[in-house]
């Protein structure tokens, strides 16, 4: 049996956004830890994926933060328009999909829907009555009833059930700063001004502003702390060389806090720049993975920062300096430069 899933993402964001059991977790680490356990659901019933479809306004905040992931998790990022009021055209496009894939792709058994939005109740009848095995996935108290009652019990499969502990499991509270602490900033900010000026090499500060304009010692408020995520036995790289290549990652840490002159630097641009380029071997998840086992050594924290220039906050790493791991990397750097 194959699966094919049907993603309306800003359904699954806006569900778990205001959860208060979710507080201080970042929900969209939250929403593709629930599609990668999601994926590993059905490989379990014998029904792996097969094909996967996400929608959402991929050029806004969540959608522009989410869309290289989903892609490299095998749910292929499906632009959607935005309305005058605001509503998008997610549920007309993944319905046509959902038929396009019913009349043309005798190989795929199950139909798998996220989302609890009501407007899925004609595709949903449609699904069964060209008898395909269907699921939806949604977060109980914000799907509609009519839709729970035409898929059934038997079928709806609860989305909070898919988190999982090691998600839900927030980082440690921080410890106080420390002279030598490294922060490496924000993730994907909601400007594209902010993510040209990290491309420039400006990575170290907040969009729409300098080194020089930030004061000497402000930080913004911590409003958060994100889960490990990305964290799996096939995330990390299985050859041996595990612990070296954590070393190399601080030691990318360390030189880009020396290259932009400040404790901060932009975690995206970090990702896909510096780790890219040097783990060019691995793929995405793997080199994400090497990120959050340093956070699960406790080398690193991640902590969200308010945003006074966006509705969402920002995130940055910061790194104990004290950490055994961390001096071992500072020192092999020192016997380097005096070698030279």
């Amino acid at each position: 049996m194959h699966a094919a899933v049907f993603v309306d993402f800003e359904n699954l964001f806006q569900s778990l956004q205001n959860r208060e059991e979710l507080g201080g977790q970042r929900i969209r680490d939250l929403c593709l830890g629930i599609l990668e356990h999601l994926k590993a659901r059905l490989r379990s019933d014998n029904a792996p994926m097969v094909l996967g479809r996400s929608y959402a306004a991929f050029d806004t905040y969540p959608g522009m933060e989410v869309a290289h992931d989903l892609a490299l998790m095998g749910f292929d990022p499906q632009y959607v328009l935005l309305g005058h009021a605001g509503k998008n055209s997610a549920d007309v496009q993944l319905a046509c999909d959902v038929c396009r894939v019913l009349y043309r792709r005798p190989d795929i058994d199950a139909i798998v829907i996220v989302s609890g939005d009501r407007d899925f109740i004609p595709i949903a009848r449609q699904v069964l009555e060209e008898n395909r095995e269907l699921r939806v996935v949604a977060i109980p108290d914000s799907t509609s009833g009519d839709l729970r009652m035409r898929v059934g019990a038997e079928r709806f499969w609860n989305a909070l059930e898919l988190i999982g502990p090691e998600l839900l499991a927030g980082a440690a509270a921080p410890a106080p700063a420390t002279d030598g602490a490294v922060a490496l900033a924000a993730e994907d900010t909601a400007t594209p001004a902010a993510t040209a000026e990290a491309a420039n090499g400006h990575g170290g500060t907040p969009p729409h502003t300098r080194l020089s304009e930030r004061p000497a010692r402000g930080r913004a408020a911590i409003v958060g702390h994100i889960p490990v995520t990305w964290r799996t036995a096939e995330g990390l790289p299985q050859d041996g060389q595990l612990d070296e290549r954590l070393l190399q990652c601080i030691e990318l840490i360390l030189r880009a806090q020396v290259r932009h002159g400040s404790q901060e630097v932009w975690l995206s641009p970090f990702l896909k720049g510096p780790m890219s380029q040097h783990f060019s071997g691995l793929v995405h998840p793997e080199r994400r993975a090497l990120v959050n086992e340093l956070r699960h050594r406790g080398v690193i924290r991640i902590e969200e920062r308010a945003n006074q220039y966006a509705d969402h906050p920002y995130s940055v790493i910061v790194l104990d300096a004290q950490h055994p791991m961390v001096a071992a990397v500072a020192d092999r750097l020192r016997r380097r430069e005096e070698v030279k």
